[in-house]
C-alpha cells in the first residue's frame, strides 16, 4: 500500500512493492553491462555522487532528462544499494559498535523517493535504525543527524539539472565526508560495482528487507520531521544570536525580535519548489514573510541553480512589495536542496538589484569579521575557495584579517577552517564565494541562515556599519542608513561603499565552457602555461600599466586540497583549479592585489569547465570603479579567446 506524506501530499513509497519483482526474467549480463556504464557516465566526487537515474533513456549516457520520471532503472538500484552497503561498512569500521543510526532525507526531485526506498531497504537489511524525514533541506539534515545518528545520506543533485539526482554522505559531525575519505569510498564502491556477484547480492538484500520495518520507517516521517525542525530551529537561534546557552540565546532573540517588529520589516522567499520551509522560523524573529513557489516539486518554475536569471520573479515581487509600502530588505531565492541562495535587495529607490553571490558572500564575511573584532584579541582568519572574488583580499588589507584559499569544495574549506582553529586562530566565517555558500565552525556545511544573521546584525547593530566605514576610510558617506525610512537601502549602501570589484558568475553562461570530452587535461594545462608566458602576459601587463600604473606582476597559484602552492614549477598535480593572480607594485613600493584568471574542470557535471575573471581595486573612488569595469571586460575577452585557441591546438595534439 502506497504511503503518502501528509504535509506535501507526495508519495513516500510502497513497503510491499519489491524493487526487483521479476528476478527470473532479469538478464544479469545486460544488467552488469548497464551497471558499468553508470560508473563511466556518472559523476562521483567529494561533493556528491550524481547521475540521471530515471529510466526515460535507460542506462545510456544522457546530458538531459526532463526530470519528471519517478522510477529508476535496475542498474541504478544496484548502484544505490552498493553505495549504501559500502557506507554501512564505513560506519561499522568507524564506530566499532553493533547498533547504528542513520538519517535519510531527500530534496524535492521526482526520483528522490525511489532512491530513498533502495537506501532504506539496504540499511534495514543490516539492522540499521533509520530516521527518514522525507523532503528536508540539507542544512537541517546535517544539524539533525549530528544530534541523533551516526551518519546521514542526503538524496540530491544540488545545482545539476532537474533530471539528475545523487547522494551526499556524512558521519556524525554533520559535514560531508572529508575529501580523502570520500575519494577512498568512491574507489571502493566502484570496484564492488564491477563484480557481477555484487549485483546478485544487492538484489537479494533489497528484496529481503523486513516489510514491517520499512512501513514503520515510512509511517514515522511526520514524527522525525517534527523533531528535526525543532532541533534545527534551536540550533539556528544559537547560530544567529551567537549564544550557545539556550536561555541566553532565547533572551537575545526576544530583544532582537522586538526591534525587527518595531521596524515592520519584510523578507521574501522563493523556494522554487525545493526543500526549504523558512516562513515560520523567520516569523519567529519578527519578520513579515512573503513566500512564493512554496509547494515542493510542483513549483519548480525556473532553473534549479539560483543564478540571476532565476531571480526574475523574486525581483518583481520585491518591487511590488515596495509599491505596496512594505519595508522589505531582501528576497531570497534557494536551490533545490536549500543550501545555496541568491538574494535580491532594494536599491534604496523603490527598485531592486541583484548584487550577485560574490558580493553577498562579502557581506557575510564582513559580518563575521566585524563581530569577531569586537570580541577577539587573537588573529582572525577566513577560509575561502580559490574562485572567491578578489574583493576578499582588498577587504583583508583594510580590516586586517588573514585569508586562506583552498581548492574548490566544501570539504576542503571545512578541513582548512578546523586546522586554523586548532592553531588558536579565530575563524568566524568560511565559505565558497563562487557559489555564495557560507558556513562556520558550528556547522561545517553551507548554511544560508548565516545570511539571515548578516541581515539581522547589520540592521540591529549600527556600530558594525560605522566600524566598517571607519576602517574603509569613508565614514563621511554614512547618512542615517539605519533609520526606519532608509533601512531597506542599508545593504545597497554598504555594498556601494566597498572596494570596487567584478567577478564572473560561475553558474551562468559567462562562467561555463562546454568542454570537449576528449580534451587531454594535462596537455591542455601545460599548453596554457606556455601560451600565457609567451603570448598573453605581455599584453595583460600593458593593460595593467595603462589602467593601474606601476609595475605589473603575475603569479601562478594552484590550490590542491587545503594547500595553496605558488610558483609554476611547484605545482604537484593538475587536478585543482588553474589560477594566475595579478598584482601591481606602485611607486611607493606597495604590492597591491588586483585580480586573477581561473579555470577548472567541473567535479559535478560532465563535460563542463568553469572559467572566470576577478578584478578589484584597493581604492574606493568613482575612477577606481571605471578602472575595474574596463579591466574586467578586457581580461574576460582575451582570456576566453586564449582558452579557445589553446583548446583547439591541444585537441590537434600540438604543443603551442
Amino acid at each position: 500500500m502506497i504511503i503518502v506524506d501528509s504535509e506535501t501530499n507526495l508519495e513516500i513509497g510502497d513497503p510491499d512493492k519489491l524493487p526487483f519483482e521479476n528476478i527470473k526474467k532479469l538478464d544479469l549480463n545486460k544488467l552488469q553491462e548497464n551497471i558499468e556504464k553508470r560508473i563511466e557516465f556518472g559523476i562521483a566526487s567529494p561533493s556528491g555522487i550524481r547521475q540521471v537515474f530515471d529510466p526515460t533513456y535507460g542506462d545510456e549516457f544522457v546530458e538531459y532528462a526532463d526530470g519528471t520520471g519517478t522510477e529508476i532503472t535496475d542498474a541504478a538500484k544496484i548502484h544505490i544499494a552498493t553505495i549504501t552497503d559500502c557506507f554501512v561498512e564505513l560506519l561499522q569500521e568507524h564506530f566499532q559498535k553493533p547498533h547504528l543510526n542513520v538519517v535519510i532525507s531527500i530534496d524535492s526531485r521526482h526520483t528522490g523517493p525511489a532512491i530513498a526506498d533502495i537506501i532504506i531497504r539496504t540499511l534495514i537489511f543490516h539492522h540499521i535504525k533509520v530516521r527518514y524525514t522525507f523532503i528536508t533541506p540539507i542544512t537541517e539534515l546535517a544539524v539533525y543527524s549530528r544530534e541523533v545518528s551516526n551518519g546521514f545520506i542526503y538524496i540530491s543533485a544540488s545545482h545539476n539539472p532537474k533530471g539528475y539526482n545523487g547522494l551526499k554522505l556524512g558521519l556524525d559531525d554533520g559535514r560531508l565526508l572529508p575529501a580523502k575519505l570520500a575519494s577512498d569510498f568512491i574507489k571502493k564502491y566502484q570496484s564492488r560495482l564491477r563484480d557481477k556477484e555484487n549485483a546478485i547480492e544487492m538484489i537479494h538484500r533489497v528484496n529481503n528487507s523486513a516489510t514491517n520495518d520499512i512501513r514503520n520507517v515510512y509511517n514515522s516521517v511526520d514524527y522525525n520531521r517534527t523533531g528535526s525542525r525543532k532541533i534545527y530551529a534551536e540550533f539556528s537561534d544559537m547560530l544567529i544570536t551567537g549564544f550557545k546557552d539556550p536561555q541566553k540565546a532565547n533572551e537575545q532573540k526576544k530583544k532582537l525580535k522586538e526591534e525587527i517588529k518595531s521596524r515592520d520589516i519584510w523578507i521574501g522567499v522563493d523556494y522554487n519548489g525545493g526543500a526549504r520551509k523558512d516562513k515560520n522560523y523567520l516569523e519567529s524573529w519578527g519578520f513579515n514573510v512573503l513566500e512564493i513557489n512554496n509547494h515542493p516539486r510542483f513549483d519548480m518554475v525556473h532553473g534549479l541553480s539560483p543564478i540571476p536569471s532565476a531571480c526574475k520573479q523574486a525581483f518583481d515581487e520585491l518591487v511590488n512589495l515596495q509599491k505596496d509600502g512594505k519595508n522589505v530588505v531582501a528576497f531570497f531565492v534557494f536551490d533545490t536542496d536549500g543550501d545555496r541562495k541568491n538574494i535580491v535587495i532594494p536599491d534604496g529607490k523603490d527598485g531592486g538589484i541583484i548584487p550577485g553571490v560574490q558580493r553577498i558572500f562579502a557581506l557575510d564575511v564582513l559580518c563575521g569579521i566585524l563581530n569577531a573584532q569586537k570580541e577577539q584579541e587573537k588573529e582572525i582568519a577566513i577560509v575561502v575557495n580559490d574562485a572567491t572574488s578578489s574583493i576578499i583580499e582588498q577587504l583583508s588589507d583594510y580590516l586586517g584579517f588573514r585569508v586562506q584559499r583552498v581548492e574548490v569544495g566544501e570539504a576542503n574549506v571545512a578541513s582548512a577552517g578546523i586546522n586554523l582553529s586548532k592553531q588558536g586562530i579565530c575563524v568566524p566565517i568560511m565559505g565558497e564565494g563562487s557559489n555564495g555558500s557560507v558556513f562556520n565552525l558550528d556547522l561545517l556545511v553551507r548554511e544560508p541562515l548565516l545570511t539571515v544573521k548578516t541581515i539581522i546584525d547589520f540592521i540591529t547593530k549600527p556600530e558594525l556599519t560605522k566600524s566598517l566605514l571607519k576602517q574603509l576610510n569613508c565614514e563621511d558617506v554614512y547618512n542615517d542608513w539605519h533609520s526606519l525610512e532608509k533601512v531597506r537601502g542599508l545593504f545597497a549602501n554598504i555594498i556601494n561603499s566597498l572596494p570596487p570589484s567584478n567577478t564572473t558568475d560561475f553558474f551562468t553562461d559567462e562562467g561555463i565552457r562546454k568542454g570537449k570530452h576528449d580534451l587531454p587535461q594535462e596537455l591542455f594545462i601545460a599548453n596554457f602555461d606556455i601560451y600565457f608566458e609567451s603570448n598573453l602576459w605581455n599584453i595583460i601587463a600593458e593593460e595593467i600599466k595603462r589602467n593601474y600604473g606601476g609595475e605589473p606582476i603575475a603569479e601562478f597559484v594552484f590550490c590542491e586540497g587545503e594547500n595553496e602552492i605558488r610558483g609554476l614549477k611547484n605545482r604537484k598535480t593538475t587536478a585543482g583549479g588553474y589560477k594566475i593572480e595579478f598584482f601591481v607594485c606602485t611607486k611607493d613600493g606597495i604590492k597591491h592585489h588586483l585580480g586573477w584568471i581561473w579555470f577548472r574542470a567541473s567535479g559535478t557535471e560532465r563535460g563542463i569547465m568553469r572559467k572566470g575573471v576577478s578584478v578589484s581595486h584597493w581604492e574606493i573612488t568613482s575612477e577606481a570603479v571605471k578602472v575595474v569595469d574596463r579591466m574586467y571586460k578586457y581580461l574576460d575577452r582575451i582570456f576566453s579567446d586564449a582558452l579557445d585557441y589553446v583548446e583547439e591546438e591541444t585537441l590537434k595534439g600540438n604543443v603551442v
